[in-house]
């Protein structure tokens, strides 16, 4: 899955979520007269992390590049070289770490 597939997906079944968790208990939350107490999940405004305010990622991102062909060896750092059926084999793997939030617009529950 790529970053942005990521992102829209993660960021729509938080809020999707949060609104279930209100509905399921909506029913259960009345006042004594019948009406409806405040919701008890609330995905705040801001992105002050320590306030718990906002979405926060911290994403590691992973690329992996492969070369297949044949004959001769050769050595690279951080590669790995196999020969596996007369058929040279090479990957390389790199890992990134991206940390970010997201700002929520508006209160949502």
């Amino acid at each position: 899955m790529d970053l942005e597939s990521f992102i829209k997906e993660t960021l729509a079944q938080i809020s999707k979520g949060v609104s279930s968790a209100n509905d399921a208990l909506s029913d259960e939350r009345k006042n004594e007269d019948g009406s409806e107490l405040p919701k008890l999940f609330l995905l705040p405004a801001g992105t002050a992390k320590e306030q718990s305010h906002g979405v926060h990622f911290d994403v590691a991102i992973t690329t992996q590049s492969r070369d297949e062909g044949s004959g001769g060896v050769k050595f690279k750092l951080a590669v790995v070289d196999a020969d596996l059926g007369g058929k040279l084999s090479s990957s390389q793997e790199a890992v990134s770490r991206v940390q970010f939030s997201i700002t929520v617009n508006q209160w949502h529950g």
